[in-house]
Order: structure tokens, then C-alpha cells, then sequence
């Protein structure tokens, strides 16, 4: 198995530092016009209006039976709302989100602006260092400074903030400031890694159109319970009130088998069997731990050195974070 050299060292960055990562989509799509925040109260699982100008928070668009459609992050403005979804997901995103606007008077449009994602536990020191006063960026929220959005959180699993601008100087002059405050260069792979170390579920792997955000335990922070009606409330309303979801995100070692990437999604059974019980969902080679792997699986499978097995591979149920 071949990884980058100073793999380590970008992971120590995103666990101890901070590490930054360009990002030439950002996922932006800005919804406005008259109602707007009404309309996306109707719609998505986060209680919007309860929004002040600045903030933000996790959310989530649901099918009316309640399964997984899409995955953002909403931040609230004066005249309009925008949406940030992972990197390549906007135009999926505001795709999904049109049919449900199109009886009010608003607009969504994406936003074609490249980033810079700056992730790991001293993000915030980095942005203060490239835009001078990021220290007012609200907890979790966003602010515009010289045609720069500052965004308080991301969707990429891992926590940081992001920074979008239209224009490729802003970019590499914001890339030049978080470099010099001590940020370190990270890849894909590297933020990846860290996703599946933590658990954080990914759109497209852990979440797709047959998962129940509670099945993948992204509810507390991105649904709100006491906002009202929206697209599926009906079914996570009725799981939180009545039961539980029969299927869980674990954490997996892998034990045995090849240090290749399987081709994602792969069925899971429990070691010594041959019913289906789960899915490999995502997966990655660390250089010290070997095989890193998320799946969604029975619940009475989820205990703690559980052997399951999939593609001629054996893993065994970790604890996350998984390192």
C-alpha cells in the first residue's frame, strides 16, 4: 500500500495544529428574495428563522419518508441565506432544493467561488492570522470582510472553518497568510482520514437516500425538534418519540486482508457468517494503524471488538474516535 510521505505529519497537524486545504469548489449556493427564510423553514430540518444574522448551523434536506437527501451547513444574513454543502455537492444541492421554491419569490443560484479550508484544533488562530479580526466570527457562524466569506464551521467531518472568495489573488493571498501563522499543507486523503478517525458521516458513504439521519447520528446537531413541520419530520419525530433506529455508525480496525481501497459500498457480516448485517461505507489505509473503516450496521453489532468481515477482509468494532 502506497501513501504520501509526510502523511504523519499532516495528520499530526489536523489532530494537534491546524492544517489547510484548497478547495477549488467551495459547495456555495446562496438562496434570497422576499420569504426566502420562510420558505427554507418549510423545507429543511434546521429551524432557520430562529437564525440571527451571522450565525450558523448543521442541516439537513430529508425525502418525506424521512431518508437522507442532503447534507449543508446554513449561516443567515440580511437579505439572504447561504447554503454551504460539501465540495462538488452545491449543484446537486440547489437542484434538490429548486422543486420545493418554486411556488415563493426566491432565488437559488450557486455560487461559483473557490476555498480554503483551514481544519484541526487551532483553526481559528490560522484565520485570525490571515483576516486580521476572525476572532469576531461568531461560534459557529459566518461574516463577509473585503469580499471574503468566513464561515465557522465545514462539511467535511472535520472541525475548521472555511473561507471562499471569487477572485484567485484573494485565494492564494489568504493561502500565504494561514502559512505563515503556521497552518501546515494538507491533502484530501489526510482530512479523510480524520473524518473516519472521528465518525463523522459523509454524504454519498454514510449517508445516502436509504439512511435516517438518526441511523447515522447526525440529528442532534442538525435537526431541530421544536421548529415545526419540514420534509420528513414526520418519521424522525415519530423515531425519537417512539423507538430507535435499528442500525448505527461503528468504527472498524481492520484486522486481515488486503491494504488496497475496496470498491465502496461492500457488505458486512459478522465474522463466521453469511448474512448480510451492514456495510462498509468508508475506508482508508493510516500508516501506523493500517486499515480505517466506517460502517453502518445492526445495532447488535455495534459492541466493542465485534468481528465482521467483508471483501475478504476482517475488522474487528473500535471505539472512536478510532486513534
Amino acid at each position: 500500500m502506497e501513501f504520501e510521505p509526510d502523511l504523519i505529519a499532516q495528520l499530526a497537524s489536523l489532530e494537534d495544529g491546524a492544517g489547510y486545504l484548497p478547495l477549488a469548489d467551495a459547495g456555495l449556493v446562496r438562496v434570497s428574495g422576499t420569504g426566502h427564510r420562510e420558505a427554507l423553514q418549510r423545507v429543511l430540518s434546521q429551524d432557520v428563522l430562529a437564525l440571527s444574522p451571522g450565525q450558523g448551523r448543521p442541516a439537513l434536506l430529508l425525502a418525506s419518508k424521512g431518508q437522507f437527501r442532503a447534507l449543508m451547513a446554513v449561516f443567515a444574513g440580511e437579505e439572504s441565506t447561504w447554503l454551504l454543502a460539501p465540495p462538488g455537492r452545491a449543484d446537486e444541492l440547489a437542484r434538490s432544493l429548486r422543486p420545493y421554491l418554486l411556488l415563493s419569490r426566491c432565488t437559488t443560484e450557486l455560487a461559483p467561488a473557490g476555498a480554503l479550508a483551514v481544519l484541526g484544533p487551532r483553526w481559528r488562530e490560522a484565520f485570525e492570522a490571515a483576516d486580521g479580526d476572525a476572532a469576531a466570527l461568531p461560534d459557529g457562524g459566518w461574516l463577509e470582510r473585503a469580499g471574503v466569506l468566513w464561515f465557522g464551521r465545514t462539511v467535511l467531518g472535520v472541525p475548521g472553518g472555511v473561507a471562499a472568495a471569487w477572485e484567485p489573488e484573494a485565494l492564494a493571498a489568504l493561502e500565504g497568510a494561514v502559512r505563515a501563522a503556521g497552518a501546515a499543507p494538507v491533502s484530501a486523503g489526510a482530512a479523510e482520514l480524520e473524518r473516519i478517525r472521528a465518525g463523522s458521516p459523509a454524504w454519498g458513504a454514510e449517508l445516502t437516500g436509504t439512511v435516517l439521519p438518526p441511523e447515522a447520528g447526525i440529528e442532534a446537531e442538525a435537526v431541530s425538534y421544536s421548529k415545526g413541520c419540514y420534509i420528513g419530520q414526520e418519521t424522525i419525530a415519530r423515531m425519537r418519540t417512539y423507538g430507535h433506529p435499528n442500525r448505527c455508525i461503528v468504527g472498524l480496525r481492520q484486522s486481515a486482508g488486503d491494504a488496497d481501497a475496496p470498491a465502496l459500498p461492500v457488505p458486512l457480516t459478522a465474522a463466521g457468517e453469511d448474512k448480510v448485517r451492514g456495510t462498509l461505507t468508508s475506508w482508508g489505509w493510516h500508516p501506523r494503524h493500517g486499515g480505517v473503516a466506517l460502517a453502518l450496521v445492526k445495532r447488535e453489532l455495534a459492541e466493542p471488538e465485534t468481528r465482521l468481515a467483508a471483501d475478504g477482509r476482517e475488522f474487528h468494532v473500535t471505539r472512536l474516535p478510532l486513534w
